[in-house]
C-alpha cells in the first residue's frame, strides 16, 4: 500500500508540473517564437504539420454550437423568470457606446501620432510598388466583390443585413455553422421557454445544464494540446506569409498591436478588480483563452472559453455570464473598429491625403456603425468592407487591399484578441460575482437538493 500511494503521489506531482508548464505564459511566448522561427527557416516542416493543427481547430469548433445553444437558452429562460434581469440591458447599450468611442479614439490617436502610412524612404516605396504588382492576379480576383453590379448593392444595406440574420431553417443554420442565426433562434426560444411554467420546463433545463457541463469538460480536455497547436499554426502562418509584407506594413501592424495591447492590459485590470484576484493571477487565468484566440482567430470559437474563465475559474454568476457573453460577442466589435479606423487613415497617409476634422469624425462614426455588421464574417470579408469607408472619402482601395490581405493573419489575430478581451472585461464589469449574490446561490442549491434526493427513491 505505501508503495502504491507513493507511485500515485509521484504521478500526481508530475501531472501538476506538466499542467503548470503548459499553462505558463512563458511557455506560450516560447512556442510562438519557435513557431515564427520554424516558419521562416523550415517552411516545409511547417506546411507538413498544418493538417494536425487544422484537425485540432475542428475539435475546438465542434464544441461551439452545442455550448452556445445550451448556455444561451438556459440563461435566457432563467433571466426571463427573474424580473430583475431587465436592468442589464441598459448596461449593455452603454457598454457598446463607450467601447465604440474609446476604440475610435485609441486607434485614431495612435495612427495620427505614429503615421504608419508615411513612407519617406524611396527604396521602401519601390519595394511597396513591386509587391503590389507581384500580387496583381490576387488583386484582380479580390477586386471583383468590391465593384459589384447595381443589384448587389442592396445586400450591404443595414435592413438587408438585419433580415439576413433571421434563419429560415434553424437546422440548416446548424449544418452551415451560422452562429449568428443560431444565436437569434436561441434568444427567441429561450424567451418562449421562459413563459412556460417551471414545472414543465424543469426537465429541459436539466438537459441543457448537462450539455453545458459536458462541453466544459471537453474544452478542459482539449486544452492539453493547445500549446502545440499554437506552435504549428504560427509556423504555418509565418511560412505562408513571409517577411516582406511584415516589413511593408510594419507601421500599420504596430498601431493594431499597440491598440490591442492597451485593450488587453485594461481588460486584465477590470477582471482582476471585479473578481478580487491579483493582476498576475488574472493574467495566468486568461492564458488558455488567449491561446484559443491565437489559434482559432474566431470570437465565436472563443466564447466557451470566455464563459469557462468567468464562471468556472473566477466565479462570476453563471446565468448572467451565459446571457451577456454571446450578446457582447455580437455587439462589441473592438477589433473591427481598430481595423477600419487605422486602415483608412493608413491608406490616406499612403496616398498623401490630408484628413480634416470632418473626415476624421466621418471615419469614427462610420467605423463604429460598420463594425456592428461584421459579426460572423471572415477576416477577408471584414477587410473588403473597408472599401465603403474609402468610398466616402474618395480614397483608392484596390491596390492597398493587397497589402491588407498579405498581413491578414496578423491583423485578424489582433482584431480577435481585442474583441474577445473587450467582451470578457465588459461581461465581468456587468455580471455580478457569486459573492455579491449569496441569496440567489443558496436558492439554487436548495432547488437542486430535493432533485438529488428524489432520484434514489
Amino acid at each position: 500500500m505505501p508503495a502504491t500511494e507513493t507511485a500515485a503521489g509521484r504521478r500526481f506531482d508530475l501531472l501538476t508540473l506538466v499542467k503548470r508548464v503548459l499553462r505558463s505564459p512563458f511557455t506560450t511566448l516560447a512556442l510562438i517564437g519557435l513557431g515564427i522561427l520554424c516558419g521562416m527557416y523550415a517552411p516545409d516542416v511547417a506546411h507538413a504539420l498544418s493538417p494536425i493543427a487544422n484537425a485540432y481547430l475542428n475539435l475546438l469548433k465542434m464544441v461551439v454550437l452545442p455550448f452556445l445553444i445550451s448556455a444561451v437558452i438556459f440563461s435566457i429562460t432563467s433571466m426571463v423568470q427573474d424580473p430583475q434581469s431587465v436592468r442589464y440591458l441598459p448596461r449593455i447599450a452603454l457598454a457598446v457606446l463607450v467601447v465604440s468611442v474609446l476604440g475610435v479614439a485609441l486607434s485614431g490617436t495612435l495612427s495620427l501620432i505614429l503615421q504608419p502610412g508615411e513612407i519617406s524612404d524611396p527604396q521602401s516605396r519601390i519595394e511597396l510598388g513591386q509587391f503590389i504588382n507581384s500580387q496583381g492576379a490576387v488583386s484582380t480576383d479580390l477586386q471583383l466583390p468590391l465593384t459589384p453590379p447595381a443589384n448587389v448593392e442592396e445586400t450591404v444595406g443595414p435592413v438587408s443585413i438585419i433580415l439576413g440574420l433571421v434563419p429560415s431553417n434553424v437546422f440548416g443554420s446548424l449544418a452551415k455553422g451560422d452562429a449568428i442565426q443560431v444565436l437569434l433562434f436561441c434568444l427567441l426560444f429561450g424567451l418562449a421557454v421562459g413563459q412556460v411554467p417551471q414545472q414543465s420546463s424543469m426537465s429541459l433545463a436539466r438537459v441543457l445544464d448537462a450539455v453545458y457541463r459536458a462541453c466544459i469538460i471537453l474544452t478542459n480536455w482539449f486544452i492539453w494540446a493547445l500549446p502545440f497547436a499554437t506552435f504549428i499554426l504560427i509556423a504555418q502562418q509565418t511560412a505562408t506569409m513571409g517577411p516582406d509584407p511584415l516589413k511593408l506594413m510594419g507601421g500599420f501592424l504596430l498601431v493594431m498591436g499597440l491598440s490591442t495591447l492597451a485593450v488587453m492590459l485594461v481588460a486584465f485590470g477590470i477582471v482582476a478588480m471585479r473578481s478580487r484576484q491579483g493582476y498576475w493571477t488574472t493574467v495566468k487565468a486568461f492564458q488558455p483563452l488567449l491561446m484559443v484566440i491565437i489559434t482559432t482567430r474566431s470570437s465565436v470559437a472563443a466564447l466557451p472559453w470566455v464563459i469557462n474563465l468567468l464562471v468556472e475559474r473566477l466565479r462570476f454568476n453563471q446565468v448572467v455570464v451565459e446571457l451577456l457573453a454571446p450578446l457582447n460577442v455580437a455587439l462589441l466589435r473592438t477589433g473591427a473598429i481598430f481595423l477600419y479606423v487605422s486602415g483608412v487613415i493608413f491608406i490616406a497617409q499612403l496616398y498623401g491625403r490630408t484628413l480634416s476634422l470632418g473626415d476624421l469624425a466621418l471615419i469614427g462614426v462610420s467605423s463604429s456603425l460598420l463594425a456592428l455588421t461584421t459579426t460572423g464574417m471572415a477576416g477577408l470579408v471584414i477587410l473588403s468592407q473597408m472599401s465603403i469607408l474609402c468610398g466616402y472619402l474618395k480614397l483608392p482601395f484596390e491596390a492597398a487591399f493587397v497589402l491588407f490581405v498579405a498581413v491578414d493573419a496578423v491583423s485578424d489575430t489582433f482584431m480577435t484578441l481585442s474583441s474577445v478581451c473587450t467582451v470578457t472585461a465588459t461581461t465581468a464589469a456587468i455580471a455580478p460575482h457569486t459573492r455579491e449574490v449569496p441569496d440567489t446561490h443558496a436558492d439554487e442549491v436548495a432547488m437542486e437538493e430535493p432533485t438529488g434526493a428524489e432520484q434514489p427513491a
